[in-house]
């Protein structure tokens, strides 16, 4: 997995071509002669456990909510009708992103001659589409928490990418439920991960049929993982890579914020079609974000410092926007680029702690991407996987705003 000059293996290869909606189609997926894929099932099917817990999730209260209870949920009384309108829409799109997941992965395992866990029985407990939208809430960011432990673990490099765009996915989704829940987006610079322990009391706590944990169990005597090819780059490449980019959306956010005011970004053309619930919060919101991408330059800083590097430094920009909705514009396009970067990268990290905060840096990136689609009026979420992209697509697009290196 060379994210300089080899293409890359796309969900499509490996898990099935993920999209807005299940399909019935046959999945091309990694075959079962693949030796260091086999001893992915364990963990294949821990993904598609939680994948069948969030599908029944969406499918079951889908049904028993029309989109009129929905749009008038009390969660939702304090957003304007641009919100309240979107979220059954947005909504059956997670679900289908759910559904997809689960015959993704069953067909993996299935390929990799393992056995796919069924779905099971549940009791989610909600009563009232705010309770709804609470369980929801709770259920992605938990998914988000359970990838990224999973992550780390995975032997087979073509796996890991795809799981890696299935990461990312659900923190999109976790950025939305947070929002229309009331809370932050993105509550911390740095997803933390969950063990598979932890994350199966956590959905223990909804699923009222047994459970046999050992077909979660990967074994003491499985391969490790290597997720360097011959001719990659060293982690201190990939690190100065990330860091070149955090640079970027550093820059951008403080010096954006500095040149316009909480009030000029609320009055925001491009926010014209959002309540005041939403208006209101975008400062604070844009705030957090390039706080994060601050503390991610210094952690990158040291890291390639200790690994007995030289960290790049900041260049001089020019971002081209003239007025705050051109502004959040190019947020948009920047936080897009930055979850495609590090799904292209992050993969082929071969220290386990340096891709172990990598996988948390990714996520984060897609719950601001999540936030400032949704800012634009676009799908917060729009592919059930997200892609990836190399170095060299991904320089040439930063290359557009740097102006001195």
């Amino acid at each position: 997995m060379d994210p300089t000059d080899t293409p890359m293996a796309t969900p499509t290869d490996t898990m099935g071509g993920m999209t807005d909606t299940p399909t019935d189609e046959p999945t091309d997926t990694p075959t079962a002669t693949d030796a260091m894929a086999a001893p992915d099932v364990p963990l294949l099917n821990y993904a598609l456990t939680l994948e069948h817990l969030e599908n029944a999730f969406y499918r079951d209260g889908l049904e028993k909510f029309a989109d009129d209870e929905l749009m008038n949920a009390d969660a939702l009384s304090n957003f304007g009708e641009t919100v309240r309108m979107q979220v059954p829409e947005y909504l059956a799109t997670v679900g289908a992103h759910e559904a997809a997941h689960v015959d993704a992965l069953t067909g993996t395992v299935e390929d990799l001659g393992g056995t796919p866990v069924g779905e099971g029985e549940y009791d989610f407990g909600y009563e009232t589409p705010t309770e709804f939208f609470a369980v929801a809430q709770a259920l992605e960011n938990t998914g988000v928490a359970a990838y990224a432990g999973a992550a780390p673990q995975v032997v087979n490099n073509d796996i890991l990418a795809a799981a890696a765009g299935i990461h990312s996915v659900e923190a999109r989704h976790a950025s939305f439920l947070n929002l229309i829940n009331g809370d932050n987006p993105y509550p911390d610079g740095v997803d933390e991960a969950m063990t598979i322990d932890e994350v199966l009391e956590v959905a223990g706590g909804f699923v009222t049929s047994e459970v046999d944990p050992s077909v979660y169990e990967t074994g003491e005597d499985r391969p490790t993982h290597d997720r360097k090819a011959d001719d990659d780059v060293t982690d201190v490449n990939v690190l100065n890579y990330a860091l070149t980019l955090e640079h970027l959306e550093n820059a951008f956010y403080r010096d954006g914020l500095e040149q316009f005011s909480d009030q000029e970004i609320m009055d925001a053309e491009a926010l014209t079609d959002f309540g005041d619930e939403v208006r209101m919060a975008v400062p604070d919101h844009l705030r957090t974000a390039g706080a994060h991408e601050a503390a991610h330059v210094s952690a990158l800083s040291d890291t390639i410092e200790t690994l007995g590097g030289t960290p790049v430094e900041e260049a001089t920009y020019d971002f081209g926007y003239g007025n705050p909705t051109e502004f959040l514009g190019v947020a948009k396009a920047l936080e897009n680029t930055g979850v495609a970067a590090y799904k292209g990268a992050a993969p082929t990290v071969s220290n386990d702690d340096v891709f172990a905060a990598a996988i948390g840096i990714h996520s984060v990136e897609a719950r601001h991407a999540a936030l400032l689609n949704e800012l634009n009026l676009d799908s917060p979420f729009p592919a059930g996987v997200d892609e990836p992209k190399t170095m060299d697509e991904v320089v040439e697009i930063a290359g557009q705003f740097i102006v001195e290196e």
